[in-house]
């Protein structure tokens, strides 16, 4: 059990995203296509069997309800319902071998460090952002393709 909650897409807005086909906030048509990358969906958290899986891209903003200056990018979905990733289960053991952007913002949506994770250590290089009082949660993006993955919290009642 981890310190820190993982945050992927809620359940909620993941079945509105499949019911609608629209992005949620911006109307744009959702896409469903044969996966031709690793991914990985923002609901379950594990990556897309490349050729097999059929995963949705969407539009998303992952900084709504977190914070007041939208930040909106392409995210992706299984098309078929899955298991939201549970927040306490630490960082996801399927995403390790992909690298990883690593944003620390604070209270006032400002960087206050970056690390580009390739290693493995994401877990580890989240827990020594974290230590830092000013950084409030830490947004994982992908570390080829920029996007957004899941957003990191201190657990209030650890």
């Amino acid at each position: 059990m981890s310190e820190f909650r993982m945050i992927a897409i809620s359940s909620e807005l993941a079945n509105k995203v499949r019911e609608t086909k629209l992005s949620p906030g911006y109307g744009h048509p959702v896409t469903a296509k044969v996966a031709t990358g690793h991914g990985p969906c923002r609901h379950c958290l594990r990556p897309f069997a490349v050729g097999r899986d059929v995963r949705m891209l969407f539009t998303l903003d992952p900084f709504d309800g977190v914070a007041p200056i939208p930040q909106p990018g392409p995210v992706f979905l299984h098309e078929m319902e899955c298991v939201r990733y549970a927040e306490t289960a630490g960082y996801p053991t399927e995403l390790v071998p992909f690298a990883a952007v690593l944003d620390g913002y604070d209270a006032e949506q400002m960087v206050r460090r970056r690390e580009m994770v390739a290693d493995g250590s994401q877990e580890a290089t989240i827990r020594e952002m974290m230590s830092d009082p000013l950084i409030e949660y830490v947004m994982v993006r992908d570390g080829k393709a920029g996007c957004f993955d899941l957003r990191v919290e201190r657990r209030e009642d650890y």
